[in-house]
């Protein structure tokens, strides 16, 4: 099935093209060279998102200011991504005001539990009146259990022993 320049292939009619003054020479033809613009504009930096200071305030400090620090800094990144280099910046200092705002609020809620601490634990001490109190307190009802114990039992063994003797004697 080898057709040549204007010949058709079996059962087709020869086709040529309309409009188009058709020659068997070959037609010299010169291309114009191709000429690229490269426009380059000058290339900004990436604002710090605070992504790593966001993430560790979350962890240890405060839950909910870290995670609104996730988002802020997330959405830095994808508006720097998408050429908002403006509102990259704005959600920047936002995450990085959260991630502050949850720090300070972590170390506040730690100096606190410290503090509430070691003021229990003063209160409750050895030799402070309170603790005194209630030790003495807590001894003299051991010692009232332990002597009310003691009494019985022995009175109990007493009298059983005796009974045996005379059960005993009494054989």
């Amino acid at each position: 099935m080898a057709h040549n320049g204007n010949s058709a292939p079996a059962g087709y009619p020869a086709q040529t093209p309309t409009g188009y003054a058709y020659s068997n020479q070959q037609q010299n033809v010169q291309q114009q060279p191709v000429q690229t613009v490269v426009v380059r504009q000058p290339q900004q930096a990436a604002p710090s998102d605070y992504l790593v200071f966001a993430i560790i305030v979350t962890i240890f400090c405060c839950l909910p200011f870290g995670i609104v620090g996730i988002i802020k800094a997330s959405e830095a990144k994808n508006r720097f991504a998408s050429g908002d280099y403006d509102g990259a910046e704005e959600s920047s200092r936002s995450a990085k005001n959260w991630s502050i705002a949850g720090l300070v609020t972590g170390c506040i809620i730690a100096a606190l539990a410290i503090i509430l601490g070691v003021v229990i634990h003063f209160v409750s001490v050895p030799g402070t009146a309170a603790t005194v109190a209630a030790v003495n307190s807590a001894n003299n009802n051991f010692d009232n259990f332990n002597n009310d114990f003691n009494n019985d039992f022995n009175n109990d063994f007493n009298n059983d022993f005796n009974n045996d003797l005379d059960i005993y004697n009494y054989i």
